[in-house]
């Protein structure tokens, strides 16, 4: 009897079980269901264009950045070729592909954009570049901001000056050994260096050019960096179980492992700043010293001491967290896409002999003397090296993602399209820079489109937008014009230079990664050095 009771009561067990296990699953696919129903039908984005199951789901998209190895951008082309210049590209997100719409979506003071939350993760939160609130990211553009206006960066010119001549030390070494160089490892080895003694200090920072040879270190983990981000943006639990088991990670996944060592060498470099700001503190005994102390560390200019010494800053914003974000953001920001770029264009440079003899010419004629290096300000009135540079960020356009933009005030007017305020709006630089009727045979490398007058020049310029523009716009912009002005500009007037077993596929975009990248393990592009130039 017992265990005929017994058995009764299991069943009970097991039928109210499967009863609840039921009901949850009805309520979840009715739940999916309504919400397939309105964004299908009820919401106000239903009456965009574009694929039915973009509207439907992300995952449309994550199909194309996971499975299909991050061609999305490419997708999306392809989307405006079938549905117009208007498309929905994902449940909240509409895609517009015209150039001249660019300067309403990305717009500059007076216009309030916000960023999309979730294309904003990188894992670093307190960072600038996650900061999604209007004032608290203006407040933190305005700190930042002030260190990379041209009057500071030509104070930080000699900085950037012994970095280059130490990079002509490769250059030469690799003449005299008559062995290749690959530009990627050289140049991020010369922006790390370069970023990170700005960011913390002249005598600190990191010391790739300072090795033997120029190592691959830096190279591989920003490649590292966003294969592993196109990953976490789709799933962003991803990031925080690698970060809260980073040994597993890092045996799982050895690309994390590269992420997270680069992360922990940025964060102890903070926490030397930060370290020593406060034996400082302790030792300002007097008014006097202590403005002694803040003033060579003002003079100094390196940005995170600059920061922590400055007064009007609120205490909120000097967080070890807070600082350690940001300075992990920097330190990529600024080295991987300026260092594609000047990779890319040193590979253009020398793959279109016309235009490398062109350059050379205007280099020597307007400054002969090799041994008078030339400054940034002389190498910037140089019309052909001008033109060379601006075209190399053309060509290169190393940011392939769209970055989307709300207008949380605004009904934004496209033709016949309204769009709600708070919609996610986004445009790609990527078809901007190589749209024929701006730039006709865009995929060619042809420095002469930019040599025109200047009412024309200007105009032209107006889509040159490798880095954004508008308020959220990318910060460095003229840091990283001023290391192509003389990286370039030095390197064409030292050394005789020709490519080596490199072709077009080498610097060929083809995924989307944030930053465009080539295929897996083809982003080499190698130099020889023929000669150094003595005269």
């Amino acid at each position: 009897m017992n265990s005929i009771i017994s058995t009764v009561g299991g069943n009970e067990f097991l039928f109210y079980g499967l009863y609840l296990l039921s009901f949850f699953y009805v309520g979840f696919l009715v739940f999916v269901g309504s919400l397939i129903f309105y964004r299908l039908v009820l919401s106000p984005l239903a009456k965009f264009p574009g694929p039915r199951l973009a509207a439907a789901t992300r995952l449309y998209e994550t199909y194309f950045q996971i499975i299909k190895g991050g061609t999305f951008t490419w997708h999306i082309d392809r989307l405006h070729e079938q549905y117009g210049p208007v498309v929905r590209i994902t449940p909240w997100e509409i895609h517009i592909k015209d150039p001249d719409y660019y300067g309403t979506i990305y717009a500059g003071p007076g216009k309030h954009r916000n960023k999309d939350p979730w294309f904003s993760f990188i894992s670093f939160p307190e960072s600038i570049f996650s900061t999604n609130g209007h004032e608290l990211h203006r407040a933190r553009r305005r700190i930042l901001g002030q260190f990379f206006k041209k009057n500071a960066i030509q104070e930080f010119e000699p900085v950037i000056r012994e970095n280059v001549e130490s990079l002509c030390a490769h250059f030469l070494g690799a003449a005299e050994c008559n062995r290749s160089l690959e530009l990627h490892a050289a140049f991020y080895s010369f922006t790390c260096d370069t970023i990170s003694q700005y960011a913390f200090g002249r005598h600190s920072g990191f010391r790739y050019l300072k090795e033997p040879l120029l190592l691959a270190t830096w190279k591989i983990r920003l490649t590292s960096i966003f294969e592993f981000s196109r990953v976490t943006r789709h799933f962003p639990v991803v990031s925080h179980i690698a970060h809260l088991f980073p040994t597993i990670a890092s045996w799982l996944a050895p690309q994390f492992g590269h992420v997270y060592r680069m992360e922990q060498d940025v964060k102890h470099q903070v926490e030397n700043v930060l370290h020593q700001h406060r034996r400082l503190d302790v030792k300002s005994n007097s008014k006097f010293h202590f403005m002694q102390n803040q003033s060579s560390i003002i003079t100094s200019r390196a940005i995170y001491p600059t920061i922590l010494a400055d007064k009007e800053v609120p205490q909120s914003e000097k967080s070890l967290k807070r600082l350690q974000d940001d300075a992990i953001f920097l330190m990529i920001a600024g080295t991987d896409a300026p260092s594609q770029a000047l990779a890319i264009t040193i590979f253009h440079i020398l793959n279109n002999p016309k235009v490398c003899e062109k350059l050379k010419y205007e280099l020597f004629s307007r400054k002969p003397d090799i041994k008078s290096p030339a400054t940034i300000a002389e190498l910037e009135k140089l019309p052909y090296l001008s033109s060379v540079i601006r075209e190399g960020l053309r060509i290169s356009s190393v940011v392939t993602t769209r970055l989307p933009r709300s207008a949380p005030d605004e009904i934004l007017q496209y033709h016949q399209w309204q769009i709600p305020a708070g919609t996610y709006v986004s445009m790609s630089t990527y078809f901007i820079l190589r749209d024929p009727k701006i730039f006709p045979d865009p995929t060619n490398f042809e420095p002469e489109r930019w040599l025109l007058p200047r009412e024309k020049l200007r105009e032209l310029e107006r889509y040159l937008v490798p880095a954004s523009k508008g308020t959220l716009g990318c910060l460095g912009q003229n840091m990283a014009s001023a290391w192509m002005y003389l990286v370039i500009g030095t390197l064409f007037r030292r050394f005789n230079l020709s490519l080596h077993d490199t072709t077009e596929r080498n610097v060929e975009m083809t995924r989307d990664n944030f930053i465009g990248q080539t295929d897996r393990g083809m982003n080499v592009v190698q130099v020889k050095v023929l000669e150094k130039y003595s005269h």
